[in-house]
């Protein structure tokens, strides 16, 4: 628990305010409608990390009336790359870590302690592709008032709910702001002359004016990742009714077509010519599909063993697993298709238990 008699920070936690306060202001419902979902879900997670997508979007119908289920939150997760347990589990522990450096720090004033929680902030976790999370700082901002809620005085942690992943990188580098000047005592020369003064708070302006460009450069460039989103989205929404149930799961058929095509062209049994087109069709088409991006996920007609976190990111028929731990045999009925980074989900493999 920190002490909210200190002084320094009772100072810190009024700035804090002030800074949500301030980016508050320029939110429109267009742009927060978004995130609020998303940042619930997270908070849910930054209390308890083992809980699975069943569980999370039951919480979210008894915390927020929502009406969310499994599948719902699945693609939250995926959307931000957090469908795999074992790196979402990295990125909660690495919060959880670093938010309790950073209240260390605040309560000790101590340089070690501030250089300790730096070391940590400054830790890049990486997606499975290698690649740094977009959502890193978000994660650690709403871990924040998690795990120190003596911190939010002003219902700062409801308004962060409405922060993308732009205005929470800002809140928190307002919040190291902070905590440096608490840690970092400035060195006194003693004199305290008027042009010190004049000048300390020219540094402050200069400072404010490269932190507003900061900020709207980050603005722009995810404004453009959204624009690109959208795009994306788009194809994602073509290639899932080219494979819903409605038109006949074509992704699927092409698949399942081409193989077959390609066994028979194995054995040397000559097609007749009268649908050699129909065959160049096929291999056109899957052409294009992998020239989309768009790839299976499973082997399809394949036998595997699934845990429980595996099988509820599918359609899986079959008897209900006793716990998290258990495995089943199943079949591969439908691949499931994924586009271009493999966490966006064109459509779900479809599993069936194998009984022997």
């Amino acid at each position: 628990m920190i002490n909210l008699n200190d002084p320094s920070i009772k100072r810190f936690i009024e700035n804090l305010h002030k800074s949500v306060e301030r980016k508050s202001k320029n939110l429109s419902a267009d742009s927060y409608d978004d995130y609020i979902k998303e940042n619930r879900v997270i908070k849910i997670l930054c209390e308890d990390k083992t809980l699975g997508p069943r569980q999370c979007a039951a919480e979210m119908n008894a915390r927020y009336r929502t009406d969310m289920d499994n599948e719902d939150v699945i693609r939250l997760l995926k959307a931000n790359r957090l469908s795999y347990q074992a790196k979402r589990a990295e990125l909660l522990n690495w919060a959880e870590e670093t938010v309790d450096a950073f209240a260390k720090a605040l309560e000790s004033h101590k340089q070690k302690d501030f250089d300790s929680f730096m070391s940590l902030r400054n830790k890049v976790i990486q997606t499975r592709d290698d690649e740094g999370y977009k959502i890193q700082d978000r994660i650690a901002c709403l871990m924040f008032y998690v795990r120190h809620p003596e911190l939010d005085t002003g219902n700062d942690a409801a308004t962060l709910e409405m922060f993308g992943n732009v205005y929470m990188k800002h809140f928190l580098v307002d919040a190291i702001d902070g905590l440096k000047s608490i840690c970092l005592k400035p060195k006194n020369s003693g004199k305290g002359n008027k042009h010190d003064s004049q000048q300390d708070k020219i540094d402050l302006l200069e400072n404010m004016l490269n932190r507003s460009d900061m900020l709207l450069k980050d603005l722009q460039d995810e404004f453009d990742a959204r624009i690109k989103a959208s795009h994306q989205d788009d194809l994602v929404e073509f290639f899932s009714r080219l494979n819903s149930e409605k038109y006949g799961c074509i992704l699927d058929e092409v698949l399942s077509a081409r193989n077959g095509v390609r066994q028979l062209r194995k054995k040397n049994i000559q097609l007749p010519p009268e649908i050699g087109g129909l065959f160049i069709l096929i291999e056109k088409f899957a052409q294009f599909i992998r020239d989309s991006e768009i790839n299976p996920i499973m082997k399809p007609g394949s036998t595997q063993t699934v845990r429980l976190d595996e099988a509820e990111s599918c359609d899986y028929e079959g008897t209900p697993f006793l716990n998290s731990t258990e495995t089943k045999r199943v079949k591969v009925l439908s691949p499931g298709w994924v586009y271009k980074n493999k966490d966006v989900q064109i459509s779900r493999p479809r599993l069936k238990e194998v009984t022997d």
